[in-house]
């Protein structure tokens, strides 16, 4: 019998740069392995040789889209490793261990995927609109060194 279903809206990122953020999504929890698959020979009467073989994992950028607010604390993680004006890349100390977490009905925590080393490739500032009524988001894309579901 199939435990309880997570519902998609019941979630939280965490890391040590992130802390109260009210997420509104998260995408890109992905790892591939594609497959070499190439005819490696031809054999005697023309048999072909053929194999699948794995190669290296890929892990895809995960995404973060946030509720803005007056917090600048998203781009200056951004900034801190990517600016390559004036101060050097502080990239390789702003990486940090993180996980994403689902949550059931009852607030207990259920699934969780560790996020290793990750930092921010990627920000992008709200889209503002002046007959809009949503609320200005902000995203970071994430790069990371391998991701485990732990739950």
């Amino acid at each position: 019998m199939p435990g309880e279903f997570l519902t998609a809206c019941k979630f939280y990122f965490e890391a040590s740069v992130i802390t109260d953020k009210f997420i509104k999504e998260i995408s890109g929890l992905g790892v591939e392995n594609t497959p070499a698959q190439e005819v490696h020979g031809s054999s005697k009467k023309g048999v072909i040789s053929r194999q699948a073989t794995p190669t290296v994992v890929k892990f895809t950028n995960i995404t973060i889209k946030v509720i803005a607010t007056d917090d600048k604390d998203l781009y200056a993680w951004y900034k801190k490793c990517n600016e390559d004006m004036g101060d050097p890349r502080q990239w390789m100390s702003n990486r940090y261990d993180g996980s994403v977490v689902a949550y059931d009905q009852q607030g207990t925590e259920k699934a969780r995927w560790n996020i290793k080393r990750c930092y921010p490739c990627k920000y992008t500032g709200p889209t503002l609109t002046a007959s809009g009524g949503d609320m200005a988001n902000e995203t970071i894309e994430l790069v990371h060194e391998g991701i485990e579901r732990i739950l």
